[in-house]
């Protein structure tokens, strides 16, 4: 199994923060979420991606994953 994890940097955490205050300053608290919310939303079929990413893999071993990923977080 291939796994990739974007994890953000310091620097494109502070650059997300700065873009999302001026989208609130500029549109306000409803309209900026509705923004992100429309460029978020993916394409396809999710059930079907998650399926394809993690395959025949049981649970635990996807607990233990995700469990792995939080601990170096």
């Amino acid at each position: 199994m291939n796994l990739t994890v974007a994890i953000p940097t310091t620097d494109s955490v502070a650059i997300i923060r700065e873009g999302w205050n001026l989208l609130v300053g500029q549109l306000g608290i409803k309209k900026a979420t509705q923004f992100i919310v429309l460029i978020e939303r993916g394409k396809g079929d999710t059930v079907q991606e998650i399926a394809d990413y993690w395959g025949n893999t049981g649970i635990e071993d996807i607990h233990n994953q995700i469990m792995n990923w939080k601990a170096k977080g």
